[in-house]
């Protein structure tokens, strides 16, 4: 049983990789479409300076990214008419689950917006000194930060049907929230030490989407093996309970 159990430990831990680095690399497919096939720039913009392409980036995107947060702050406060989770209530019940998981909700969202936000902004910074035929388009952060605010209501949905399990996993790989450490280590190396490579980028990007790839799905599987061992020790411990009854 032992090399069974290994095998299918190995299998699991290839999946939930897989799995993980497909959802990472989609939000690059997703980036690229949306800037490719639904925005264009209109004639006669034109970008002299990194400030002027910060502004138009965050012309773009802030509508739709202050819409989705202004919503999670609103479905967290409209959930109170049912439960009250306020500070020096009178009433002593526990919180509602579903509305623990709004909460939780609205926090990521706001952290993960500023995060966003401030990384689509960077880009737009870089992309400005590149030549548009070495991967200098504006419409690269645009479609960055758009293609987050898209996937915030899948993350909302996934999180509340599953808030213990990946169901948010959907949202906030597809969204991006990951690959905006990889973008904002470039735009270091970019403005600090003048380092200009399309390439590089492309290899932070998806070096570092293989790497927590791996990551999360080695430690996954570590906590469903811990959780078995502890389902395990207290099944025989309720057993020896059991047995000492019997005794007495």
């Amino acid at each position: 049983e032992a090399p069974l159990l290994k095998c299918a430990t190995s299998m699991k831990v290839l999946v939930v990789i897989s799995v993980m680095m497909a959802l990472n690399l989609l939000h690059g497919v997703c980036v690229y479409l949306t800037a490719t096939y639904m925005l264009s720039i209109p004639q006669g913009v034109s970008f002299d300076t990194a400030i002027d392409a910060m502004g138009y980036t965050l012309r773009q995107i802030l509508g739709p990214i202050l819409a989705i947060l202004f919503l999670s702050f609103q479905v967290k406060a409209i959930s109170r008419l049912w439960v009250d989770d306020r500070f020096k209530t009178t009433k002593h019940t526990e919180s509602a689950h579903w509305s623990k998981v709004l909460d939780r909700c609205q926090h990521q969202t706001f952290e993960q917006t500023v995060t966003t936000v401030f990384t689509s902004m960077l880009i737009a910074m870089v992309v400005s000194d590149f030549p548009e035929s070495e991967g200098g388009d504006i419409r690269l952060p645009i479609a960055w930060g758009l293609v987050f605010a898209a996937m915030r209501p899948l993350f909302t949905i996934g999180y509340v049907l599953d808030p213990k399990g990946a169901g948010r996993a959907f949202g906030l790989f597809i969204g991006g929230f990951w690959a905006n450490f990889p973008a904002a280590v470039y735009c270091s190396l970019h403005t600090l030490f003048d380092i200009k490579s399309f390439r590089l980028a492309l290899r932070l990007y998806i070096g570092f989407a293989v790497l927590m790839s791996v990551v999360m799905g080695v430690a996954n599987v570590a906590l469903d093996k811990n959780e078995r061992s502890d389902d395990i020790r207290a099944g025989r411990q309720e057993g020896a309970d059991y047995q000492s009854i019997d005794a007495k």
